[in-house]
């Protein structure tokens, strides 16, 4: 992959929330979070680490200190080719991961690679097993690899709460390649592309996965397909599923012009193929560079981000009210009862809070 391409990406950002000066902590917070940021930015991995387990906090506390990090670091981001990953589980995400970025370390001396993987939640204690990290081992031992586990929290679309802002640390801390490596629960995973440049999709020979190809689905989001775990007595059958693959991708019109996502046949575990997949990879993005649909989905993405955040506030805002415990209380009882749809119970609620 280009080593100057990667680095010139337009960074359409925009400035993050504003702390009030007059707060009776903004002296000492500021003292805090500059220290921290000015770390961050000269690339100190245990800062950039400390950064973002501030964003994934839950705490106000680090809810404050997250906005003021992003105050000053936001506006230095934007400089990364961002590659999301999503697969079935089982499709070797991880693997693939390893050998990749290993090619790219031997290939390209100015490479540093951050690798965002988020690992699902339990429904039921919340917690994740962060077993990423253990099976990218070769490539973290390397000084200009960071990997950083993440648990989803539950949420859908196969990303954390904090990616975008995990994202933005990586980028501020001056890694040139950001992979975000999502949960791998199938069709629901497309929120990664709504904060990647490049959306990677892997799928198995002979499993089926080429006949997701007409399916309106996470298929028709992906820039680049790749068949992985073809070797061995699966040579013959990778072929087969790439050539049904690639006639299913056909019935699919893509938003951005003159681009037809390429079906490539890997082997992450013999390391076969990631020639190609840096060939294709460079031309997706010298390609969207060049007719500027990177630089838009950008623009896109802040926008997403900016109406998603807004929503999650207005949630969280209302339910301070005084009148929300008792509303809802009363609507849910009757939801529980029959009485009324959660859709229409929903709409009361909001009537009655925003008169």
């Amino acid at each position: 992959m280009s080593k100057k391409s990667a680095l010139h990406i337009a960074k359409g950002v925009k400035e993050a929330p504003f702390i009030n000066p007059n707060w009776k902590g903004a002296k000492r917070l500021k003292q805090d979070t500059d220290s921290l940021a000015e770390a961050v930015l000269q690339g100190d991995i245990t800062a950039l680490s400390a950064a973002i387990t501030i964003a994934e906090s839950t705490s106000p506390d680090d809810e404050i200190k997250c906005r003021s990090l992003m105050n000053r670091l936001h506006p230095k981001s934007g400089g990364a080719f961002r590659i999301g990953i999503s697969g079935v589980p089982g499709v070797g995400k991880s693997t693939f991961l390893e050998a990749y970025c290993s090619f790219v370390l031997n290939n390209d001396p100015d490479a540093r690679i951050a690798v965002l993987a988020v690992d699902p939640s339990s429904e039921w204690s919340k917690g994740s097993i962060l077993g990423d990290k253990t099976r990218m081992e070769s490539i973290g031992k390397s000084s200009r690899v960071f990997i950083r586990p993440s648990a989803s929290g539950g949420r859908l679309g196969g990303v954390a709460r904090s990616t975008f802002e995990a994202v933005t640390l990586c980028e501020a801390a001056g890694f040139n390649f950001i992979f975000v490596e999502t949960v791998g629960v199938g069709q629901s995973e497309t929120v990664v592309s709504k904060l990647t440049d490049c959306f990677l999709f892997l799928a198995m020979p002979g499993t089926g996965d080429e006949l997701q190809g007409i399916k309106k689905g996470i298929m028709e989001m992906a820039d680049v397909i790749a068949l992985n775990k073809c070797d061995g007595d699966r040579t013959n059958q990778a072929e087969q599923s790439a050539i049904q693959l690639q006639g299913a991708l056909q019935l699919i019109t893509r938003t951005q012009d003159h681009w037809q996502p390429p079906v490539l046949q890997i082997s992450a575990l013999n390391a076969t193929g990631m020639e190609e997949m840096w060939s294709a990879l460079d031309r997706f993005q010298r390609h969207g560079q060049l007719n500027g649909w990177i630089e838009e989905r950008r623009r896109e993405q802040q926008e997403y981000w900016f109406k998603s955040n807004i929503g999650a506030l207005l949630f969280e805002r209302m339910s301070e009210k005084e009148t929300w415990g008792k509303e809802s209380d009363s609507l849910l009882a009757q939801i529980s009862k029959g009485e009324v749809s959660p859709f229409e119970a929903s709409r009361r609620l909001m009537d009655k809070i925003l008169a």
